[in-house]
C-alpha cells in the first residue's frame, strides 16, 4: 500500500531524470523494515504554479510517502532519510529544493 509521490515543478522535469528516480525510490522504499515490494505505488505529477522563497528560482521537488498507520516515529525517519538520500544522488546537478515528508493515511479502502 506505500505511495510514493513525487510532485515536481516543470523547469526540474527537463532537468532530472525522473525516470531514474522514480525506479530508484520506489527500490529504496522496498528495501525498508516492513515494506513489501508488491505493495508500493509510484508516481511523479508535475505541479504548475510554483513560487519558492523569493522566487528567484522557483525549482522543486517533493516526495511524499504515505503509509498505513502503525510504524514507529523511528523507522519513518529511517525511510524518510534513506528516500531523501536516494533522491539526493540521483538528482546531483539539478538546483531544485527538495523534500521529503512521510504521513499516515486514515482510512484507506484499495
Amino acid at each position: 500500500m506505500p505511495h510514493i509521490i513525487i510532485e515536481h515543478d516543470s523547469k526540474t522535469k527537463t532537468q532530472a531524470d525522473l525516470a531514474k528516480l522514480t525506479q530508484s525510490l520506489h527500490t529504496t522504499l522496498a528495501a525498508q523494515e516492513t515494506i513489501k515490494l508488491e505493495a508500493i505505488k509510484t508516481r511523479t505529477i508535475e505541479i504548475d504554479n510554483v513560487i519558492v522563497a523569493d522566487g528567484s528560482n522557483n525549482q522543486m521537488l517533493h516526495v511524499e510517502i504515505r503509509l498505513l498507520t502503525g510504524r514507529s516515529v523511528e523507522l519513518k525517519e529511517t525511510m524518510a532519510n534513506a528516500i531523501y538520500n536516494t533522491a539526493k544522488e540521483v538528482l546531483e546537478g539539478v538546483d531544485c529544493l527538495l523534500t521529503v515528508n512521510v504521513s499516515e493515511l486514515g482510512v484507506y479502502k484499495k
